[in-house]
């Protein structure tokens, strides 16, 4: 009963998480975003994959209008910059 429980709760919060996609503006690299479980995407501290490297990084992300931003590599302090769409 213990693991159907713990199942459920994995679904539903696993359900709640937002993953958006979108592109890198100057190189034109698909990058996929997850918003370490929140749903808006406004500004703050996400996980993304980059694959222009392959890999995932964390960085941050500071949306400006029209779905452009700006994400900044905490690693290399590299900025990026980005369109976003939604995708569920």
């Amino acid at each position: 009963m213990k693991y159907i429980l713990a199942i459920i709760v994995g679904l539903v919060l696993c359900s709640q998480a937002v993953a958006w996609q979108g592109y890198n503006l100057d190189t034109g690299t698909v990058i996929l975003v997850d918003t370490v479980g929140r749903s808006d995407i406004i500004t703050g501290n996400v996980a993304y994959f980059d694959y222009d490297t392959g890999l995932e990084k964390m960085g941050y992300l500071n949306m400006y209008e029209q779905n452009i931003g700006l994400l900044v590599d905490l690693d290399s302090g590299e900025l990026i910059r980005v369109k976003m769409e939604a995708r569920k």
